[in-house]
């Protein structure tokens, strides 16, 4: 599957790539004034705008969300693993879980396990850090959406630019043509990086967003029940039965805006 939707995906850039440049020169195409007007003013108004911790933050939650493959069989058969530890009393192999299992939340759930904490500071602590992980994802969703925003804008200040330039040395009207259609590549670069490049990655973390929260729902559910000392089996079913009306839930809170769909969440 993955192998038939990569070639997919090349032919759509093959296509994309033919179509688009296939008129452009190379000269016509590399305008170096129009590309540091854009790249130099989106970073400049992101560094006004966000703090530099949070811009570094949004770009490490764009590679994990490549990255990251885990989904619901997976996160369910580590909680499983962990409920016969648990049920065993094999703290040493909890310990051990800890270490081989690559997922920060899950982790706090077996540290929370391996610390006999009661199973209501362990609901309230890990939804705690549920809401704090999903507003972190919203967080970099803005910095894309606010990308997505300036460098049009940008890119059209770069044609004016470009423009301004042009008739302050106009010397005839045959050299008019040339000279525009490198001045309007300041707005096909904005362009280009607002609708194929940080649109596109902010649906892909808006959607990693909605998959964590169902994910670490998951895992707050499976680690009550293993605190509350339930069968494996049970778990199981439970988990495995988690049903639609939980997911739609959750795709309500987190279209909800942000300040909003922390308080659903919290249940208030």
């Amino acid at each position: 599957m993955n192998f038939l939707m990569t070639i997919i995906f090349l032919i759509g850039a093959a296509f994309f790539l033919l179509s688009t440049f296939r008129d452009i020169g190379a000269g016509m195409l590399l305008n170096t004034n129009a590309l540091l007007i854009i790249f130099g003013g989106t970073i400049v108004a992101l560094f006004i705008g966000f703090p530099a911790k949070r811009i570094l933050h949004a770009g490490s939650d764009i590679v994990h969300s490549f990255r990251d493959r885990r989904d619901r069989k997976a996160v369910i058969k580590d909680i499983l693993d962990i409920a016969r530890a648990y049920r065993n009393a094999e703290i040493k192999k909890l310990e051990g879980s800890m270490q081989k299992i690559d997922d920060d939340f899950l982790r706090l759930g077996i540290n929370l396990l391996i610390n006999h904490t009661h199973s209501a500071d362990i609901k309230n602590i890990m939804e705690r850090e549920m809401s704090i992980k999903i507003m972190q994802y919203n967080l970099s969703q803005n910095i894309l959406k606010t990308v997505a925003r300036l460098a049009p804008s940008l890119g059209l200040a770069g044609t004016v630019i470009s423009l301004v330039t042009m008739f302050r040395n106009f010397q005839s009207v045959d050299s008019i043509a040339p000279m525009m259609s490198i001045a309007l590549m300041s707005t096909f670069y904005g362009v280009i990086l607002s609708n194929v490049v940080a649109l596109p990655l902010s649906a892909k973390l808006k959607e990693k967003a909605i998959v964590s929260e169902m994910l670490m729902t998951i895992m707050i559910d499976g680690i009550l029940a293993i605190e509350n000392m339930e069968h494996p089996l049970r778990i199981e079913d439970r988990l495995t039965g988690w049903n639609d009306a939980t997911r739609s839930r959750l795709t309500e809170s987190n279209s909800l805006p942000l300040s909003d769909a922390v308080v659903y969440r919290s249940g208030m």
